[in-house]
């Protein structure tokens, strides 16, 4: 009888184990990771409409409303951050730093353009699409070889 209870006793005792780890999910660094490459995932998209927007007058507003997206999407890296592993958090910090930079001169180009009239905008077109497709090339070389897969 007492084999018996000692049996049950441990059964008990490693099924709460069991509840237990299962109930702690994941770690702060893979949650971190996790949010880290959504931000990501949801920068590509913002990308890819960006590069595919005409030249008119409504593109400085759909430009300022993408960066806007993506400065959100570069906060949620930022705040990911410190709970991810040492090699991960300098690769994100780093890639961040870099889109951030390419980021501010593709606002700073269209808004310049934009200020001088429709035009002017008109005649800066190769400028702007070309700051586009860097700004593609940038996330590129910043984000995918991060393997957020």
């Amino acid at each position: 009888m007492f084999s018996v209870f000692t049996k049950s006793a441990g059964v008990a005792a490693l099924s709460i184990v069991v509840l237990g780890l299962a109930a702690c999910g994941e770690s702060s660094e893979e949650k971190a990771r996790k949010q880290a490459c959504a931000a990501t995932s949801a920068i590509s998209t913002e990308v890819q409409k960006l590069q595919t927007l005409p030249i008119s007058s409504s593109l400085p507003t759909e430009v300022k409303s993408g960066a806007e997206t993506i400065g959100k999407s570069l906060s949620e890296i930022k705040s990911a951050a410190p709970n991810l592993e040492t090699a991960r958090k300098e690769e994100f910090q780093a890639a961040t730093k870099t889109f951030q930079l390419e980021l501010a001169a593709l606002l700073a180009t269209t808004v310049s353009s934009a200020a001088s009239g429709e035009a002017a905008l008109k005649s800066a077109e190769p400028k702007i699409k070309a700051s586009l497709n860097k700004l593609g090339t940038d996330y590129k070389q910043a984000f995918e070889a991060l393997k957020c897969s």
